[in-house]
């Protein structure tokens, strides 16, 4: 349900989400809630520039009050999540580590720069995108969407790593080393699924002019 994609926009998106959390890294300032909440946002922010296409650009869109269903169907999905992100990995993970749980924090109240930069950078991405008249697609199955997947699949990832790292480690350890460690399979699982669906939205936009 989209007119066509432009994948430059949402590459830079990414090489400047890549490049502000390995700076968190350097600097500590990361957690895996701070990785997986800036997943959420990421998506939250396409889910509300959907809605306003839907409401200014909708004779714009193909089969609109589809598109508009499957946008509230993903929003609602998107609010159970963060309930459970922010008590789960925002709490309950991190609680025997200030220093996390302090990140944590920082991060809900947008008082961490790197953080706020990034959710920046997606502002800007969803600014162009409207004003060039390009709309994400949305799976009217929000539960098996690619953008959603990567939600699933890092939850799960982040409470495997969580079961089997040593506890005391985990949570008396403030190293740059063991952040890095930890956040590396959540960034490369988000990069790889973001450019696998930056290519198959220009794939289809290419049939589709044939």
């Amino acid at each position: 349900m989209q007119l066509k994609t432009t994948p430059l926009s949402n590459y830079i998106s990414l090489v400047f989400m890549s490049i502000f959390t390995a700076l968190a890294v350097i600097n500590n300032q990361i957690s895996v809630f701070y990785l997986i909440y800036l997943f959420w946002f990421d998506e939250f922010l396409r889910t509300v520039s959907s809605f306003i296409c839907y409401f200014f650009k909708r004779k714009k869109l193909k089969l609109p009050q589809a598109y508009f269903a499957a946008a509230k169907s993903k929003m609602f999905l998107l609010f159970l999540y963060v309930v459970f992100i922010f008590i789960f990995f925002g709490l309950i993970l991190d609680w025997k580590n200030t220093n996390l749980i302090f990140i944590n924090f920082e991060v809900l109240m947008f008082k961490n720069s790197l953080f706020n930069f990034t959710i920046i950078t997606f502002l800007v991405r969803e600014m162009i995108l409207y004003f060039k008249n390009e709309f994400h697609t949305i799976n009217k199955n929000s539960m098996l969407s690619r953008e959603i997947i990567i939600l699933h699949i890092s939850i799960i990832i982040g409470m495997f790593i969580w079961g089997f790292l040593p506890k005391d480690f985990y949570e008396n350890s403030n190293s740059n080393l063991l952040s890095g460690l930890i956040v590396a399979p959540f960034l490369l699982l988000k990069l790889f699924f973001e450019i696998l669906l930056i290519k198959s939205n220009n794939t289809n936009e290419m049939d589709s002019k044939i």
